[in-house]
């Protein structure tokens, strides 16, 4: 029998890497994009084991798919050991806190006192009430309501009330 070279080997060794990172992606599930790495390992392992290739045991093809099986294999085990590890748990958000809660209220009546009495009215039904049915509890068109909202939050904003308002003051996580 004659000597079979590596790079005669070879050929043979990437289409059967590719076959079986293929079915053992797919079989797992994982990411199409894994499906390169396993097999750049698989041929890796093939390269550093071939000194140990003895073609009076094997032929090539047995050879690789015997090293190419059990280290699917390991890379299995690999992925399930991970998955078994404790991982933490989210800690939720708990919100604002009473004393933050406090603050924003204090904030809320000190930026609303400013606006004339007909503005904090319109705020005090926008808080309840769509656009439409404030306008009809007002008394006052939905143009004006418009106005108004616009008051309302330059009024708000000047006093510092805004979407990160609890974040700003470190209450929330």
């Amino acid at each position: 029998m004659a000597d079979i070279t590596l790079d005669q080997a070879l050929p043979v060794v990437r289409n059967l890497a590719g076959r079986k990172a293929n079915a053992f992606v797919r079989r797992r599930r994982l990411a199409i994009d894994e499906r390169e790495d396993v097999e750049s390992q698989l041929v890796l392992l093939f390269l550093a084991r071939w000194p140990k290739f003895d073609r009076e045991r094997a032929s090539v093809q047995t050879f690789a798919s015997r090293l190419m099986d059990k280290e699917l294999t390991s890379i299995l085990r690999y992925r399930l050991a991970q998955s078994r590890q404790p991982q933490e748990l989210p800690v939720p958000d708990t919100g604002p806190t009473a004393a933050s809660i406090h603050q924003f209220r204090v904030d809320l009546e000190r930026a609303m006192a400013q606006l004339p009495e007909v503005v904090r009215e319109t705020a005090s039904a926008l808080s309840w009430l769509s656009s439409v049915e404030a306008a009809d509890a007002v008394g006052c068109s939905r143009q004006m309501i418009n106005r108004r909202k616009h008051q309302i939050r330059d009024a708000l904003v000047a006093a510092g009330i805004n979407s990160n308002y609890f974040f700003r003051r470190g209450t929330c996580q």
